[in-house]
């Protein structure tokens, strides 16, 4: 604003105004001129323009505002004071780039691997762009800098050891300064199905609940940008913001404890700044801010159709809450990736939903922690009580057996 200011000899009766929101006023509208300023009217009249541009991309009236929960786009509705710097230029800028370097030293050289050889310089640099983002968020790019810090849930402060390669690649330990701790085959697996649903062109946005720092759903980001550039698929990040919830449903017994844990709240500011880090945050980034049991069901209502689902929830009653409500929404051919299903609850919330459902989809390993699986049908809707009331007994059976 200042700078601008200074380029005009006059003032403006209507200042050109920075918000979060938007408005109906035009600024231009009311704003003098003195002398020869065609150059810098065109200046202001293209950021207010591109403003306007900005003020109309809502893919649904937002932001929503709940009891419990938010539904926003940080791009218009974050607070602007608390938005950090931008530290990464467009994917685009990269990929051309890359895509010079490519051409110039494939002048030079011989390509024999057969996963580079059919590559286009173009595909070739889209390939380093995703693969460079996938170092950062991970934390692997600050390699003898970046620590690995002991999983632990409580309220106690965590003990951290020397970076450890080995465990970051299977997302056994939880990334110092990085922005994701779903470990390396677990990003690789997201690109690999992105791409597969881009190429089979099955429609659908990308949906993560549980984020975390959004270090996956920022990878997720690129990985659209680069691949689906003309597309308008959303990509949803869904969390409390907040850490996990208490577990008080007692669906089941191991859904107590994940609460109370400092390192996993994480504000949906730092979210938010993390994507605007990378160039990656637009209209199409959508913050749905609250438990799932609260915006899970508002979410519905908006979402026409899902391409990826990607749960990180950890519970079974998280994980009961989005596959309820938003798996009918999941397009045929599409994918539902759990984070945590080896020895997790919200494996046995999955297998209680495939058993209501009468379904068997083919459980594929990403490592030791984490699978996916392809929506090959579509599923009967059930209600989320009928799920809750198998779940209970379930659990009562279980505590019976016990208590015996």
């Amino acid at each position: 604003q200042e700078s601008l200011a200074t380029i005009l000899d006059g003032s403006c009766k209507h200042p050109l105004s920075v918000h979060e929101g938007y408005h109906d006023a035009n600024p231009m509208e009311n704003t003098v001129f003195s002398g020869d300023q065609s150059e810098s009217k065109k200046a202001l009249k293209s950021i207010h323009d591109e403003e306007v541009t900005h003020q109309q991309i809502r893919p649904f009236s937002m932001p929503i505002h709940g009891k419990k929960y938010e539904i926003f786009q940080p791009l218009y509705d974050m607070d602007v004071t608390k938005k950090n710097p931008q530290l990464f230029l467009p994917p685009k800028e990269f990929l051309g780039t890359f895509e010079e370097r490519i051409s110039w030293a494939r002048s030079m050289v011989q390509i024999n691997d057969e996963e580079f050889k059919d590559l286009s310089p173009k595909e070739h640099a889209a390939l380093m762009y995703i693969d460079m983002i996938k170092t950062f968020v991970s934390g692997r790019v600050f390699r003898n800098a970046e620590l690995s810090v002991v999983p632990r849930l409580g309220p106690n402060m965590l003990p951290t050891i020397r970076f450890n390669e080995a465990k970051r690649d299977g997302g056994k330990d939880w990334t110092f300064a990085g922005d994701t701790m779903t470990g390396q085959k677990r990003l690789d697996n997201v690109h690999a199905l992105l791409k597969d649903v881009i190429e089979n062109k099955v429609i659908g946005d990308y949906i993560e609940t549980g984020v975390w720092r959004g270090g996956s759903s920022v990878l997720a980001k690129a990985v659209l940008e680069v691949l689906d550039p003309n597309s308008n698929r959303v990509s949803y990040v869904c969390d409390s913001f907040m850490g996990l919830p208490p577990g008080e449903k007692k669906l089941s017994k191991k859904d107590a404890g994940w609460d109370n844990t400092p390192y996993l709240e994480v504000a949906s500011d730092i979210v938010a700044n993390n994507f605007i880090k990378y160039g990656l945050l637009d209209s199409n980034v959508i913050f749905a801010k609250g438990f799932f049991n609260e915006t899970m069901p508002p979410l519905a209502e908006k979402i026409k159709s899902l391409s990826i689902m990607r749960l990180d929830g950890d519970m079974y009653e998280s994980t009961v809450d989005v596959l309820y409500h938003l798996y009918d929404k999941l397009r045929i051919g599409g994918y539902v990736i759990m984070d945590d299903w080896f020895g997790f609850p919200s494996k046995t919330a999955c297998e209680d939903f495939f058993a209501v459902h009468g379904i068997e989809p083919e459980i594929i390993p990403i490592d030791d922690i984490s699978a996916y699986w392809k929506k090959t049908e579509d599923v009967q809707e059930i209600s989320v009580q009928k799920m809750c009331l198998i779940a209970t007994s379930r659990f009562t059976i279980l505590a019976e057996h016990d208590l015996k």
